[in-house]
């Protein structure tokens, strides 16, 4: 399936709320005095709802109907799993690095805890990966997983059991489970929004639906608009741990309403125009956010050590910061991600790069 430029575009969005969300905290650290960031970025922390959202609706476009043959799955979770680890690897190896010498300044959130072989194999773990966006990937990959087992299932029986897994989850909550890492990522409320993304990946494929699509995209995009205004009136977001649960709203409101807007998109993709910059955006999403925290603190910790004099507004702060962000995001994009997917040991003998799409997260 050819790659949709507004799912690109949602992507870039996605990340962009993320980064918005983080300056937040950036901004109370090291410019305390500074109120440049709105509260309103706190809703950015839903970026990661909608990366979870356009996941699902990849997944579900691009693999539901693959043949379900051992190569096939193999190839499924190859293509996936190179597509998160080797990037994340590196910046894994970086904050190692980091750790070893100043293990101080590495999760301080946390007082400095930090599980190495969890976060090099970003399994479940009662703390933060010690590049803490990472916690998101861990979802990813469970998503995946679950995702392959489907493909072992004839076709016609994959969308029912995607709806018995909603089911799970959701009666999930009415079950004491006992406290660990791994089950609590398996009932987690982020998985409700991954499916209601894969569902709606489900609609957009049945053809009939593209013969009025421009009626139904709208009446989609209205939908999305009513649920989201709904969700943001809710007390769904208190920039709380995300090793925690969140409220089942959260997941069905931003889930649902992020699942109809990526929908409505997707069907008018003929008849709206993508800017080529969020589609850019888009390409770069995955590296922008696994590096995005990492050079916003180190612009807050040097312009902290510089203490500018009052001349110099602190808006220019995070011109200087966004700058690096955008740069350093790109030059991973270009000397790791582009390389790997150009790569025969990626593609394989079967598959084209230009049909693949990076991982929508957080991800």
């Amino acid at each position: 399936m050819r790659k949709l430029q507004s799912i690109q575009g949602l992507r870039g969005l996605a990340a962009v709320m993320v980064v918005a969300f983080h300056s937040l905290s950036i901004q109370a650290k090291y410019l305390a005095a500074s109120s440049v960031i709105p509260a309103f970025a706190l809703f950015g922390q839903t970026g990661v709802d909608l990366f979870f959202v356009i996941s699902g609706f990849v997944m579900a476009t691009t693999a539901l109907n693959k043949p379900g043959t051992p190569a096939e799955i193999l190839t499924f979770l190859r293509h996936r799993f190179l597509r998160i680890y080797p990037v994340y690897w590196v910046f894994f190896l970086l904050l190692t690095a980091v750790y070893l010498l100043r293990p101080e300044i590495i999760n301080s959130s946390q007082g400095g805890k930090v599980d190495l072989l969890s976060s090099f194999l970003l399994l479940p773990s009662g703390t933060l990966p010690i590049l803490m966006v990472a916690w998101s990937l861990t979802h990813e990959l469970w998503f995946y997983l679950v995702f392959a087992a489907l493909l072992l299932l004839p076709r016609a029986a994959r969308v029912p059991a995607i709806g018995t897994w909603a089911l799970l989850v959701l009666l999930s909550r009415f079950v004491e489970f006992p406290p660990g890492a791994f089950l609590r990522v398996i009932t987690h409320e982020f998985t409700l929004e991954f499916i209601l993304g894969a569902l709606a990946g489900v609609l957009y494929m049945r053809p009939r639906q593209h013969g009025r699509s421009r009626g139904l995209g709208l009446a989609g995009l209205a939908a999305s608009i009513g649920l989201l205004v709904l969700a943001m009136k809710g007390d769904y977001l208190d920039g709380s741990d995300v090793l925690a649960a969140i409220p089942l709203g959260r997941a069905l409101l931003f889930g649902g309403g992020y699942a109809l807007m990526i929908l409505g998109f997707a069907l008018l993709e003929r008849s709206v125009r993508v800017p080529s910059a969020c589609s850019w955006l888009g390409d770069i999403s995955y590296s922008l956010y696994l590096s995005h925290l990492l050079t916003l603190s180190a612009a807050g910790r040097i312009w902290s050590a510089i203490k500018p004099s009052a001349a110099i507004p602190e808006v220019m702060f995070w011109v200087a910061a966004y700058a690096a962000t955008i740069a350093v995001a790109y030059l991973s994009y270009r000397l790791l991600e582009a390389p790997l997917i150009r790569s025969s040991f990626y593609r394989g003998r079967a598959h084209s790069a230009r049909n693949e799409t990076p991982p929508a997260q957080p991800a």
